[in-house]
């Protein structure tokens, strides 16, 4: 008999190894994305928490105005370079019968939002909200009382600037009207006018806050001082019992970390 040689078949092998190619890509595309996925991950910081005692007055007078927030609470010291304060608020405008008014501010670090001339020379600029206390560089601190009465301080006080400091637990923000040493009623010479309180911005009465004087200081038109920059160029319409919401945003993780309705008081 005629022996018959073993017939060998190919044909099955090109699709097994297709196959098996085919998984061997999937499984290294799921690899890269997953890695790829939890580097975003990774990369994004975590937000830090926050906790502060916030207080914004408006005595009618300079003296006693502000805005001031005292630390209380971070799990970690924050630069001020990390995160952004916004204002918003509702009052009714005095000075155009009684309608209702909308005003606040974002607070950016690095960002000048205080310029501001006395007499008409050359203007101070900063950024506010400032800050004392813990956190805060070596340079000597300046309350604006002392910012009014020393033109000089604003390039001496240069740690104090919103962004290059940091907030931890007793840091002390603040921003004030440019006239925050005198008695003067808001928007008056403040000499001739102390003590009385919201007797320029009645019902009737027209006020520029811009083009007023503070103890013979002239502004400039355009100028903004440290409340405008904090809560708008509006917010001397704000009485006791108005609501300023606040906001305080962690720039990195883009999450809000202080989020409050503060009361106006009165002093």
């Amino acid at each position: 008999m005629k022996q018959s040689k073993p017939i060998f078949r190919n044909d099955a092998v090109s699709p097994v190894v297709g196959v098996m190619l085919m998984l061997v890509v999937t499984i290294i595309i799921a690899a890269v994305v997953t890695a790829f996925a939890g580097g975003i991950v990774t990369s994004q910081k975590a937000a830090p928490t926050l906790t502060m005692n916030v207080k914004i007055s408006n005595t009618g007078t300079w003296l006693g105005s502000g805005f001031f927030a005292t630390v209380t609470g971070v799990s970690t010291p924050i630069p001020s370079s990390d995160i952004k304060i916004v204002t918003s608020w509702t009052a009714t405008n005095l000075t155009y019968g009684n309608s209702t008014i909308s005003g606040g501010a974002a607070s950016l670090p690095g960002a000048s939002n205080y310029n501001f001339h006395y007499n008409g020379g050359t203007p101070y600029i900063g950024i506010a909200p400032f800050a004392v206390g813990p956190g805060v560089g070596n340079n000597e601190s300046y309350s604006q009382a002392s910012l009014d009465a020393n033109p000089t301080a604003p390039e001496q006080m240069l740690d104090q600037f919103f962004g290059n400091y940091s907030v931890m637990q007793g840091t002390n923000l603040f921003a004030t009207p440019a006239g925050a040493g005198s008695m003067g009623i808001i928007g008056s010479n403040g000499a001739s006018n102390a003590g009385g309180g919201y007797g320029v911005q009645g019902v009737t009465s027209f006020f520029n806050y811009q083009t007023d004087t503070i103890d013979n200081k002239n502004w400039v038109t355009g100028d903004i001082d440290p409340m405008q920059a904090v809560l708008g160029t509006n917010w001397y319409n704000l009485r006791a019992g108005d609501i300023v919401h606040v906001q305080v945003i962690h720039i990195p993780s883009g999450k809000v970390i202080f989020n409050k309705d503060v009361p106006v008081t009165e002093g």
